[in-house]
């Protein structure tokens, strides 16, 4: 819902409210919170911009919702422009506003050059959607050197804010960092080309006492899947801004006359109910508003990937003989990773490993009852390759020099990366990718980009032209293929944006598949994204034990892979029947819990990095299911681990408990055993907790509860 009363506005949806006013020169942010009834709720401007021993002028330019460089503002602009005549100050004039069913358009221009500013606010049901369209109307081109998409100004009500913000390295994506926000800049962003992976384009701040099940927290993150910057600015008025959007590092624009240019969205959310709240809301909004419509919704194939069991080394007859043995797991998609193609360029089969090409393959796994899928990397290509030899020019290198040459000698490959920004590049790509689809009729294709951008070439806007030329090839053929299941990988989860989610319904949630490092990894990676999505090829593997040179059963294994889309990378063709059968097993429960896994709400009730345990609940939003995953690391000194509250289910409804993972002293057990606990009341597992217990190294559990009849009057007396 949108309010206008003369020119203060006040946006609501079902979690919070928005407001601001107008002036003749800027629009001033008013209020960000807990939803309101109205907009004379609101403070005012001479209050909102009260700050004590500062100048009245200087006090003017505080809380703007998109500042400009520009007179006495001294903090982080938004806009930052040089003009023809060389000025490099820019100031706003009010010209109207409008109005669309759940969207508010302010427009501006500047009041000495022909650059028009449109500030967008798109109402979602729990977020708040921000971006800017700056247009040159003149004859000269105008450079703009910063073009962030918004300014979030945080309320007056905290002063000490803390900020929560996600990041990492290869295997180590996606790590939650707390620190106090101090006088001064705080810059989280990516120079990389893509939007990771040292830090993931996400903001959360809280007055310090949020936690996962509650505290109010206002919350942010950055729609691109290129380089992205935010910094979080407070001044020495003790004010806290976040603004962000593209980086303007190295990505200067002349914006040509007549040139529209749009930044990508800032989202922006509040809630009360904690981190994991703030995490159910970025979820609902991924699910209902960005995931390709054959994607919504549905429970992700259980699949079996040959790079850790075969590597590059495959070829017709051990992939088929591998895919007996992953249907003979219960695997439901088959997928051939690096090593299939002839080379990176070039993605036909390799007519030595594949001399029949394809179709024997695709023939023998579809009659084994599964689904096909293949791994490509096609932003690079290898100098061997047919591509590279016809088109070396497509390279991307600086003017004069040799393209940058990346060699892997675990797999002896020379390569260099695509110039992407190029718009004949990034056709040949799509029509490759299409082609391939169509060919083969997989369902299943994994996106791969194992570099960094190292020679951008002449041009700022190939950081930019290189993104949004990515979002093109893969949301079309995503629109061209429907309910094709593509999966984003850049060495692991360096492409972390929720952009990313309108083509890809799976994420390589990190090349570090070590099952320890996946229980914290999936907290991080859970903030922004949907727990399903959490991808990879080698849940069931040990294939990543160098990572901590560590050895984990195949049970942790399998549990922890349970957390997102399972998937199995042993090497299945070397796997004893008993070993065969124990996977099964665990693929056969997986199944059984998928359900709710694919289609629950997450709360995190333990952190590995707080417990020597970490405890996932997933619960169906109509509260008939849940299932409760326990991972431990180590257990010592037999302490005692206390009940766990289990939330979110409804209290006056009894649950059946069932436990899988072994009877808790048994020194031998069977996968598909369970346990039954008896049935308690959704307040009895709110109030009480449920009660479990783990031993030694890399113990487990799962409980399926389920919602059996609701409570009688007195039948919790005497329990």
């Amino acid at each position: 819902m949108i309010q206008k009363s003369e020119k203060r506005y006040l946006l609501t949806n079902y979690t919070m409210s928005y407001g601001l006013e107008v002036t003749s020169a800027h629009a001033v942010n008013l209020y960000w919170g807990a939803p309101l009834a109205d907009s004379f709720e609101m403070t005012t401007i001479p209050l909102r911009q009260n700050f004590r021993h500062c100048p009245a002028d200087r006090a003017a330019q505080f809380c703007q919702e998109y500042p400009a460089f520009g007179g006495k503002f001294f903090d982080e602009p938004a806009l930052k422009a040089t003009y023809s005549d060389g000025i490099r100050a820019t100031f706003f004039e009010f010209i109207s506003d409008e109005i669309k069913e759940n969207e508010l358009i302010l427009y501006f221009r500047e009041t000495k050059h022909p650059l028009e500013i449109e500030l967008h606010y798109r109402l979602h049901d729990e977020l708040l959607e921000r971006f800017v369209v700056l247009t040159n109307s003149g004859k000269e081109p105008i450079q703009l050197e910063q073009f962030y998409s918004a300014a979030w100004q945080m309320p007056a009500t905290v002063t000490r804010w803390r900020l929560t913000e996600l990041h990492g390295r290869w295997a180590k994506e996606e790590m939650i960092s707390r620190q106090p926000v101090n006088q001064g800049q705080m810059i989280l962003e990516s120079r990389t080309g893509l939007s990771g992976p040292y830090h993931a384009p996400f903001f959360a701040l809280d007055d310090g006492n949020a936690n996962e099940l509650s505290g109010e927290l206002f919350f942010g993150t950055i729609l691109w899947s290129g380089n992205w910057r935010m910094v979080i600015d407070r001044d020495g008025y003790d004010h806290t801004a976040v603004i962000g959007g593209i980086n303007p590092f190295d990505s200067a624009i002349d914006l040509a006359p007549g040139e529209r240019f749009e930044t990508p969205a800032f989202l922006g959310g509040f809630t009360r109910e904690g981190f994991s709240g703030m995490s159910r809301i970025f979820h609902r909004y991924q699910e209902h508003n960005l995931l390709p419509s054959g994607l919504v919704g549905k429970e992700l194939p259980m699949l079996t990937n040959t790079w850790g069991g075969l590597g590059i080394n495959v070829n017709e007859e051990n992939v088929i003989t591998t895919a007996e043995k992953a249907a003979k797991i219960g695997s439901e998609l088959f997928v051939i990773d690096d090593g299939w193609q002839h080379a990176l360029g070039d993605w036909y089969p390799d007519p030595v490993k594949f001399p029949r090409g394809l179709k024997p393959v695709i023939d023998a796994v579809a009659k084994m009852g599964m689904q096909f899928g293949l791994w490509v990397e096609p932003e690079s290509f290898e100098l061997a390759s047919d591509l590279y030899k016809a088109h070396p020019e497509w390279a991307m290198r600086y003017p004069g020099c040799e393209p940058d040459i990346k060699f892997r000698s675990d797999i002896n490959r020379h390569s260099a990366m695509l110039d992407l920004a190029k718009k004949e590049v990034a056709e040949y790509i799509y029509k490759s990718m299409h082609d391939l689809v169509a060919s083969t009729g997989i369902r299943y294709l994994k996106l791969d980009m194992n570099s960094y951008f190292t020679s951008p070439g002449s041009s700022p806007r190939l950081w930019i032209d290189y993104a949004r030329n990515l979002d093109w090839i893969f949301q079309k053929l995503s629109k061209d293929f429907s309910g094709l299941l593509l999966e984003n990988c850049a060495s692991g989860a360096s492409r972390i944006s929720l952009q990313m989610t309108k083509s890809f319904g799976r994420i390589n949630r990190s090349d570090n598949q070590d099952p320890l490092d996946m229980v914290c990894l999936h907290e991080g990676f859970t903030y922004l994204n949907l727990p399903r999505m959490a991808g990879g090829a080698c849940h069931i593997s040990d294939s990543m034990a160098h990572i901590n040179e560590r050895h984990t059963p195949t049970k942790f294994q399998a549990y922890c892979g349970f957390l997102g889309s399972l998937a199995c990378g042993k090497p299945l063709v070397k796997c004893s029947e008993t070993e065969l059968k124990e996977i099964a097993a665990y693929v056969s429960l997986y199944k059984k819990l998928r359900p709710v896994l694919h289609r629950g709400e997450l709360y995190r009730l333990a952190s590995i990095r707080e417990n020597r345990f970490a405890v996932y609940e997933y619960v169906l939003p109509d509260k008939t299911q849940a299932v409760v995953i326990i991972l431990g690391g180590s257990q010592q000194f037999a302490d005692r681990i206390p009940p766990c509250r289990i939330p979110a289910l409804e209290e006056n409804a009894v649950y059946s408990i069932e436990c899988f993972g072994g009877h808790a002293r048994a020194k031998e057990f069977s996968a598909d055993v369970s346990e039954k606990y008896p049935a308690r009341t959704g307040r009895a597992l709110a109030q009480v907790g449920l009660q479990f217990e783990l031993f030694g190294d890399f113990d487990c559990r799962a409980f399926l509860l389920v919602k059996t009849a609701e409570t009688q009057p007195g039948a919790e007396k005497g329990r």
